[in-house]
């Protein structure tokens, strides 16, 4: 998301058109034009920048989406993804979904990441899957293929279809994003809220200070400032760290 802020020229304005206006629709052709004329007046040096309409539209989309409703980035911890990594996915997503927004940045470690947006009066979820190569420093996003994959998956639905009609390259990555939306639904899963780990020391206790309201204020202003980001971490206790703990796939009821 942060690759995606800092490479775009139009990022700050898309999410600027999709945070202050009222009507989604309308900002969504304002946003999908300012993307077209971007791209059409790169397209003079690049030239393959006009093949590249599509896909940075579903992104300014994605991410505008993401603006629009609180910035929520949520982090797999380390434990819940090796676990999912040995569970089974589910044959259905759940009846019901308990999401941190309605449009929200899942990262999924090392595999890579997905915008999801929920279509509640759809009963869908509409999702972005995003390479962990994705405009990483030095790589030139204009001229390079940037990965990422749309799919909407239904719910309560069955996951074979998403599974079976995606490429083979994405299925960890697809797994582990529906893996992640299926355990929101469980009590047990927690969600702790705090900064990116490579956020100062020194900025966050400032910003968590237990009895000071105004000292709160200012260590939030400055790690936004610097471009830090607020992390809800998703993590479920007693799941192992180690993939050593874990000798065969199954659900969690059935481990001790």
């Amino acid at each position: 998301m942060q690759r995606y802020a800092a490479t775009r020229p139009w990022a700050r304005r898309v999410g600027q058109l999709y945070t202050q206006a009222v009507q989604a629709e309308a900002v969504q052709q304002e946003g999908m034009a300012l993307v077209v004329r971007e791209l059409e007046r790169a397209a003079q040096v690049y030239p393959a920048a006009s093949a590249r309409i599509a896909t940075e539209q579903r992104l300014a989309d994605a991410y505008g989406q993401f603006c629009r409703h609180g910035r929520v980035m949520a982090h797999l911890d380390s434990g819940l993804m090796q676990a999912l990594s040995h569970t089974r996915l589910p044959g259905n997503m759940p009846d019901r979904l308990t999401l941190p927004a309605e449009a929200f940045f899942l990262h999924a470690g090392e595999q890579g990441a997905a915008f999801v947006m929920h279509l509640p009066d759809s009963r869908a979820v509409a999702l972005l899957l995003i390479a962990a190569d994705f405009s990483l420093p030095g790589s030139d996003w204009l001229a390079d293929t940037e990965q990422s994959l749309a799919l909407l998956v239904n719910y309560p639905g069955e996951l074979a279809a998403p599974m079976a009609t995606v490429a083979p390259e994405w299925h960890a990555l697809l797994s582990t994003v529906l893996g992640g939306l299926a355990v929101m639904t469980q009590p047990r899963l927690e969600m702790v809220r705090g900064w990116e780990e490579s956020a100062p020391a020194d900025a966050v206790a400032l910003a968590s200070h237990p009895t000071c309201f105004k000292s709160r204020k200012k260590g939030r202003s400055q790690l936004l400032q610097a471009g830090f980001q607020e992390v809800s971490y998703c993590r479920m206790a007693g799941v192992a760290e180690a993939a050593t703990e874990y000798t065969s796939q199954g659900y969690w009821r059935r481990r001790r």
